[in-house]
């Protein structure tokens, strides 16, 4: 079922597109585009590092290269966990580039003249962290945020450049939904673009169609699992501390003296 988001759905379609079209990430875009037809197949992962190495995979074996966008920080994953830090790894040795995602509001703590730094430290972390330099950038959630601080950085590739998102046909499927013209371009025959943008939410997508809610409440229950296993784990680290033992048996000792 083409309205449908599941894998079935999404090989069918990539499929569809690289028999007319080029595959490029936005590493190869730094100064010139390449001949059309192309598309340029990002994600950017807000939610679910799980979701995502199952459709880079699956890309993988496919032969497909796309660009994948991390946010070092966030409610719902954390680069920096042991949970998550080979996850941006993963990513390039499946063949993938691994870019930038970041949040406006976190620089809004410090002063204008720090942010490139700050912009540029997150870069350097993620290329640690994946073995590979960071050559593109992408907003997170633009609509919301307003205007981009970094949208003229020379030495970065931004996904949101007039080249890639006025000059080139850009479709979203943001919250799991596609505009009527998005959804007409990519599934009806003859339609497509000869320069396209796609860019797909890996969390939107699985083996079997889901609502909405179901998506998103998946989401909340992997931050959930993650906490409560995080937090048994403390509570066996504490239960064998070697001070925690002396105290509860001094504890003890006074109990039975009393």
């Amino acid at each position: 079922m083409r309205d449908s988001f599941t894998y079935c759905t999404y090989v069918s379609l990539v499929g569809r597109l690289v028999r007319t079209h080029a595959l490029v990430r936005f590493a190869e875009l730094k100064n010139d585009a390449p001949t059309p037809p192309y598309v340029i197949l990002r994600h950017d992962v807000d939610y679910s590092p799980r979701a995502a190495l199952q459709m880079a995979t699956l890309e993988a074996e496919a032969g497909w290269r796309a660009t994948y966008f991390l946010l070092p920080n966030g409610p719902y994953y954390n680069l920096l966990s042991p949970e998550h830090a080979g996850f941006p790894r993963r990513l390039v040795e499946l063949g993938h580039e691994v870019g930038l995602h970041y949040d406006v509001r976190l620089f809004s703590a410090f002063p204008r003249p720090r942010w490139d730094a700050i912009l540029d430290a997150q870069a350097q972390l993620l290329a640690a962290l994946s073995g590979e330099r960071v050559s593109s950038i992408a907003m997170h959630q633009p609509a919301l945020r307003g205007e981009d601080p970094f949208a003229l950085r020379p030495d970065l590739v931004n996904a949101y450049d007039p080249r890639f998102v006025r000059e080139t046909t850009y479709i979203s499927d943001s919250c799991r939904a596609w505009r009527d013209a998005s959804w007409h371009a990519l599934f009806e025959e003859g339609s497509l673009p000869d320069r396209l943008q796609l860019c797909l939410h890996p969390v939107n997508w699985a083996e079997r169609d889901r609502s909405r809610s179901e998506i998103f409440a998946g989401a909340r229950r992997e931050v959930l699992q993650s906490i409560e296993a995080s937090h048994a784990d403390l509570m066996e680290e504490v239960s064998v501390h070697a001070a925690v033992k002396e105290h509860e048996a001094r504890i003890g000792r006074r109990g039975d003296a009393g």
